[in-house]
């Protein structure tokens, strides 16, 4: 069985680096937030556990590897509250039909605290 695209059952908004909430957002997208059987590596140094932003196909979304001033805020899902900084991006199946992009996430406060409980 083939490796097929993920299910983009939410939305999410995201801002430029220095864009913060309430601004304008660049781009809202459909997304999957997972956490799964993917590897996290204790030696990257990121204060908490990432999760990973699954998105279509060449989504607009920045990470630290290259977006100058700051990386991307995302909200997920849209509306949430639930704040994100994006640590990195990257293609999954980079020329398949399959293709699509990950981020990944690590909980900020930065657009605001999180609301508790959390939705």
């Amino acid at each position: 069985m083939a490796y097929t695209v993920p299910t983009f059952n939410l939305s999410c908004n995201i801002w430029s680096g220095t864009a913060l909430p309430p601004n304008p957002k660049r781009l809202t997208s459909v997304c999957n937030l997972a956490f799964g059987r993917r590897h996290h590596n204790e030696d990257e140094g990121f204060p908490h556990t990432l999760m990973y932003l699954l998105l279509p196909l060449l989504t607009d979304i920045r990470g630290s590897q290259g977006a100058p001033p700051a990386p991307d805020l995302v909200e997920c899902p849209a509306g949430s509250g639930r704040h994100y900084l994006v640590m990195w991006v990257d293609d999954i199946g980079k020329g398949f039909a399959n293709e699509h992009r990950v981020a990944g996430l690590a909980q900020t406060t930065i657009g605001g605290a999180w609301p508790t409980p959390i939705p």
